[in-house]
């Protein structure tokens, strides 16, 4: 039974009515409220604090024979048994144990989805929604969305990580450098931290390395890179050390709608948004989604 104001308040007065029936006298507090603290404590309500002591709530509790409402307890998820103790707690969250099979399992609300759910969860981040909006929306906790999103961007990762190193051993007929940069941790302030992404479009296919704006980062780049007869760059001194070499803004517009795509996709790579990223790994797992759920490639040749 659902347990209202108009319970606790009605309780509270049959319990002053019993306190006066047995001619209690307390000292130092008032009558109605003890009968309220011991209304509430029967409910199993909590409200303010009266500074009532808990040894003199369970005096007053002896002398009207109040005993609390009982605690509901969950069934064993594995066999469905109402055998159930409570085991401790970690992190906030009750731990119980099934005397029946031994299984412990905590009292969490289950937050299971279907597959359209998860499909459509998936497309509404990779179309610039924030995770935050995407629980409100979908009525799913932050902790689900996040989860979700990580372990299908960590297959993503790992598909195109193979796929990279599959390539190696080809040559292709153009590659065209450039880097754009975003941040994480915080928008502003001391924690805030900037983070470079390298993208280089070998036939249009993307390669991305992810640190700072130096040469230690573009070696990591070069890497994975399979040969190329021409690379397209523009004038910053890192890209000197690659062979067939032209420099020029030019030829480094289609990296550069690359990287735009990329940032209208996702919240986290806006320029100014409130979907800030604590993670640069979240940010190779939402660009490997995206290229594998969206695979686009900007580029005038066809491989």
């Amino acid at each position: 039974m659902r347990v209202t104001n108009m319970d606790l308040v009605t309780l509270a007065q049959l319990i002053l009515m019993i306190l006066r029936n047995l001619n209690l006298k307390p000292r130092k507090y008032e009558l109605k409220d003890i009968a309220l603290a011991l209304a509430a404590y029967s409910l199993g309500v909590q409200i303010t604090k009266t500074g009532i002591p808990p040894s003199t709530l369970y005096y007053y509790l002896r002398k009207v024979g109040i005993r609390r409402r009982g605690e509901s307890r969950p069934t064993c998820p594995s066999c469905n048994s109402n055998r159930v103790v409570k085991n401790g707690s970690s992190r906030g969250r009750a731990k119980y144990k099934c005397k029946a099979c031994g299984r412990t399992f905590y009292d969490a609300l289950k937050h299971r989805m279907d597959r359209e759910q998860r499909e459509r969860i998936l497309k509404e981040y990779l179309n610039r929604m924030s995770m935050r909006a995407i629980s409100r929306v979908e009525g799913k906790p932050l902790t689900t969305v996040y989860s979700l999103v990580r372990r299908i961007g960590i297959r993503a990762f790992t598909y195109l990580t193979i796929l990279k190193g599959e390539l190696k051993n080809f040559t292709a007929k153009s590659t065209v450098f450039d880097e754009f940069w975003t941040y994480f941790r915080v928008r502003h302030g001391v924690m805030r931290e900037d983070l470079w992404i390298w993208t280089a479009l070998a036939d249009g296919v993307p390669f991305y390395e992810f640190g700072d704006r130096s040469y230690g980062t573009f070696r990591y780049l070069l890497g994975w890179l399979p040969r190329s007869e021409v690379n397209y760059t523009d004038y910053y001194c890192v890209y000197q050390v690659l062979d067939n070499r032209v420099a020029s803004k030019k030829y480094t517009y289609l990296v550069e709608s690359h990287n735009s795509w990329c940032r209208s996709h996702l919240a986290r790579l806006a320029r100014d948004t409130k979907a800030v990223t604590r993670s640069g790994r979240m940010v190779e797992y939402s660009l490997a989604l995206l290229n594998v759920m969206y695979p686009h490639v900007f580029s005038k040749e066809i491989t």
